[in-house]
C-alpha cells in the first residue's frame, strides 16, 4: 500500500468517531429508506414486465394462428400435424351435439353451430350457439334475418371482435351479442323475454 491512503485513513478515523449518535440514526435511516424504495422499483418493474407478457401471451396465438392458415394453403393438413406437438394449435373441435332446450329466437340458427348454453330465469331465456364459422358472415346472417322478420336493429356496443344489438319488433325485445372466441371459432349469445 502506498503511504498517502495509509496516512489519509489514520487521520479520518478519529473524525469518524466524533461524529454524534443522532447523525449516524439518520444516516442509517436514510439508508433504509433507500433500501425500501429500491425493493418498491424492483417489485414495481416485475409487476410491469409481468403485465408486458402477458399481452404478449395473448397475441402470440392470434398471430400463430394466422401464420397457420398461411401455411395450411400451401401444405394441406399441417394444422393436424403441428396439432400433436402443439396442443395450442390444434384445431378446434364444435360439440358434438347441442345440449337441451329450444331455439326461441325467430331468425333460424346459422348452419353448423351448436346449442352450448340454454338457462331459463322466469320469463327471460338465453341461449349460446358455439361453432366454427366467418364472424361477418354470421352477423349477416342475423342482421338480415331478423330485419326479414319485421325487427328494428338497435347497436347496443360494438369492437373488432364482438358485438351486441337489440331488435325490437312491438312490445318483443331480443339481444343477441356475437363474438370471436380467443382460440377460434364464434359465439352467438341470444336473450328473449318470452311472452
Amino acid at each position: 500500500m502506498n503511504k498517502p491512503f495509509l496516512l489519509a485513513a489514520t487521520q479520518f478515523a478519529p473524525r469518524l468517531l466524533q461524529v454524534r449518535r443522532s447523525t449516524w440514526i439518520g444516516v442509517g435511516v436514510g439508508l433504509l429508506v433507500l433500501f425500501g424504495l429500491l425493493i418498491w422499483a424492483a417489485v414495481a418493474l416485475l409487476g410491469w414486465m409481468w403485465g408486458q407478457t402477458q399481452g404478449w401471451m395473448d397475441k402470440a396465438p392470434v398471430a400463430a394462428r394466422g401464420a397457420l392458415a398461411q401455411v395450411e394453403q400451401v401444405v394441406p393438413g399441417a394444422r393436424e400435424t403441428l396439432g400433436q406437438f402443439v396442443p395450442a394449435l390444434k384445431p378446434v373441435t364444435q360439440p358434438q351435439r347441442d345440449v337441451s332446450g329450444t331455439d326461441l329466437a325467430p331468425v333460424a340458427r346459422y348452419p353448423g353451430l351448436a346449442r352450448t348454453d340454454w338457462q331459463r330465469w322466469g320469463k327471460q331465456v338465453a341461449i349460446e350457439y358455439e361453432g366454427e364459422a366467418d364472424y361477418a358472415t354470421v352477423l349477416d346472417h342475423y342482421t338480415k334475418g331478423f330485419a326479414a322478420q319485421g325487427f328494428v336493429q338497435a347497436v347496443q356496443s360494438a369492437t373488432v371482435t364482438a358485438e351486441t344489438h337489440e331488435y325490437t319488433k312491438g312490445r318483443e325485445r331480443i339481444g343477441m351479442t356475437i363474438a370471436q372466441k380467443p382460440k377460434g371459432g364464434i359465439s352467438v349469445k341470444i336473450n328473449v323475454t318470452l311472452q
